[in-house]
Formats: C-alpha cells, sequence, structure tokens
C-alpha cells in the first residue's frame, strides 16, 4: 500500500473498530451484559481490547509496555485511532499526541469537554486523566511519545525557546504542569500530508521508518510553533507558578554545564534556601535530581549521535570524572553509559 492508497483505506474500518463497533452498538441497544456473554475475555485482555463493563480490560493506567515493544529504545508509536472505542477516562506514562485528520471529535481533559475538528493538534502529558470520543467516520491520529527519550531526540528543539517546547519541559521535569496544548492549523496541507506519511512509515516499516517518523514528526513541531502559535490554547501557562517554572528549567537547560544553586539562585534573586524550597514546591523535585536529569538526558544524545569517550562526554556535561558520571548515569537509567550506548547502536541497525 502506497500513501495515496492510504488516503482512501484509512476511512475503512479495521478488525479492531468493527469489533469496537459492534460493541458500541450493543450498548446503544441495551444488549452489552448479552454481548460480552459472547466474547472470549482471555483473548480480548490478551490483545489489549477494552470493554468498560469488564473490569478486567481496563488498565488501572496505560503504562509505556501497553504500546511500546519496551525491550527496544524506539519511542514513538504512530497510529489511527480506533472509532467507536469507548471513551475511557485514562492516564498514561507517555505523552499522547492527537491530530484531527478529518472530522470531529470531544476530547475530555481533566473533567473539561474540549470540542476538536480537522487540523487540531493537542497534546496531553502523563499523568493527566482524559478521554477520547469518536463515533462516527471521522479519522484521528495518534502519536504515542515516551516521556524517558523525549529530550534526547528533540533536544535543540526543546532548547529553542517556543509555547510547545516549554510545555514539554514542563511536564518533563515537573511533577504536574499544564494539563494539554492545543494548536488550530485548519487544513493544513502539510501538516495533514506529514501525520498521513508517518502513519504510512509506522504500518509498513521500512528501512529507516522510525528515522523517517522522527524527523517528520520535528519538523510538525516547528511548523505549529512557526505558523500557529497565535492559536495555541495551554490552560495553565499564564499562571505565574507556571511561567516561573519555565524560566527555571530553561536556565538550568542552558547552563546545565557549570550550573549551581547559587548562579541560579543569583539569576532569579533569590537566597539559596528560598530557590531550594521553590524549585521542589515548583517541580516535586530537588534541584541536585534535576540537574542530573538534564545531565544524563544530555549525554544520551552524545552516546547516540557521537563517538565521544564516555570520559569526554563526563567532561562535557559537567562531572569532575567519569567515575562519578558512571555512578550517576547507571542511577538514573539502571545501566552504564557503554550499555546504553550498544543498545542505541543495535537499535540503529534495525
Amino acid at each position: 500500500m502506497d500513501v495515496t492508497e492510504l488516503r482512501h483505506c484509512i476511512y475503512q474500518l479495521n478488525s479492531e473498530e468493527l469489533f469496537y463497533k459492534e460493541q458500541y452498538e450493543a450498548r446503544q441497544a441495551g444488549q452489552i451484559h448479552a454481548y460480552i456473554a459472547r466474547q472470549n475475555i482471555k483473548e480480548i485482555t490478551k490483545r489489549h481490547l477494552l470493554i468498560p463493563e469488564v473490569p478486567e480490560t481496563i488498565p488501572p493506567e496505560f503504562l509505556d509496555s501497553f504500546f511500546f515493544d519496551v525491550t527496544d529504545k524506539d519511542s514513538i508509536v504512530v497510529q489511527k485511532h480506533n472509532r467507536y472505542s469507548p471513551a475511557i477516562v485514562h492516564s498514561h506514562t507517555f505523552f499522547e499526541l492527537v491530530y484531527i485528520y478529518d472530522g470531529t471529535c470531544k476530547q475530555t481533559i481533566s473533567e473539561q469537554t474540549i470540542p476538536m475538528k480537522t487540523g487540531d493538534f493537542c497534546v496531553v502529558p502523563p499523568g493527566v486523566d482524559h478521554s477520547i470520543s469518536v463515533f462516527d467516520d471521522s479519522i484521528v491520529i495518534n502519536i504515542m511519545l515516551r516521556r524517558s527519550t523525549l529530550h534526547s531526540m528533540f533536544y535543540n528543539f526543546l532548547n529553542t525557546p517556543n509555547k510547545l517546547s516549554s510545555f514539554f519541559l514542563n511536564n518533563i521535569y515537573a511533577k504536574r504542569a499544564n494539563d494539554y496544548i492545543l494548536f488550530h492549523s485548519g487544513i493544513d496541507p502539510t501538516l495533514r500530508e506529514s501525520f498521513i506519511w508517518m502513519l504510512w512509515e509506522s504500518m509498513n516499516k521500512q528501512e529507516y521508518f522510525y528515522h523517517c517518523i522522527t524527523n517528520t514528526l520535528l519538523l510538525v513541531f516547528y511548523l505549529l510553533v512557526r505558523n500557529y502559535s497565535e492559536s495555541v490554547q495551554m490552560p495553565l501557562f499564564n499562571d505565574r507558578m507556571d511561567v516561573q517554572r519555565y524560566a527555571i528549567i530553561q536556565y538550568i537547560q542552558d547552563n546545565y554545564r557549570d550550573v549551581t544553586l547559587s548562579t541560579v539562585a543569583k539569576r532569579f534573586h533569590y537566597s539559596n534556601e528560598y530557590t531550594s524550597r521553590l524549585i521542589k514546591d515548583l517541580m516535586g523535585m530537588t534541584y541536585t535530581e534535576i540537574v542530573r536529569t538534564v545531565r544524563i538526558e544530555r549525554s544520551q544524545d552524545f552516546l547516540t549521535n557521537t563517538t565521544m569517550t564516555v570520559a569526554n562526554i563526563a567532561e562535557a556535561i559537567g562531572y569532575d570524572t567519569p567515575e562519578h558520571y558512571i555512578r550517576q548515569f547507571k542511577k538514573h537509567t539502571g545501566i552504564t553509559p557503554s550499555a546504553f550506548r550498544k543498545q542505541a547502536a543495535k537499535n540503529r541497525r534495525f
């Protein structure tokens, strides 16, 4: 199937959508219990299909393992949202990107109902309760983006000051920040083609498909912030605490190699003690934890994309000795830098 064919085939119901449409119609007709009685619940659970009336099919939280192969480092999944699937309120451990390719849908985020239409692009971060309702022929494309590798994959973008990068940074380094960010791009032909292309790459998995998806998504990010920043809905960003959080995170990002608590305090005209408490209150993490996270994630980019030695990387990100860096890396990731590099090289071959 080529991209042209996909534009037409995307409207056909797949096997999961047929399952959900039958379930939806049974529920509408008041026959849901008879429908459930005919189902093989063990097989449904194995296939990650959902029936709200059967609690064992509904995970308490959608973990990375629900969508991702956790044995590799690929951290983007692109798929068509299954129409007629139950609008279950849920949260997840990854970022979910929702693009309305054609039609409309309703998304409920933290008990706020948000109508969406063609060209709308919404990002819901980890830990936020939400649901999506699509009970007609509308086409919604979902992209799941793992939090653990977003920073290393899109490092340069995150260091470009804009509304979307600030949203990501706030939600990477804080326990809870903005509930969502929403762009209204209308019928932008470049964005529409980009999402279809990413879906096609994800379905066909030809050579370098993952690199094609990653770079296309990066293009989408830049086009959105360049052309549609004025359309952004981000309900909490005008809050003073949220702006302050972003400013501190951005400063640490820009100066991670030699930043200290004292330099942060001086930059924002606070005492060391107040700055330490403020960071903990704003982000739910200590100053030390944030700096370590920024440094380790920056080093992951070096390990993946350069031939620098571990010793040189340690120096480049601000550690006094390679041994200190290796201990901190293993504490943060569970493996050594060398093991991480080997895994990254293996994944590139596939």
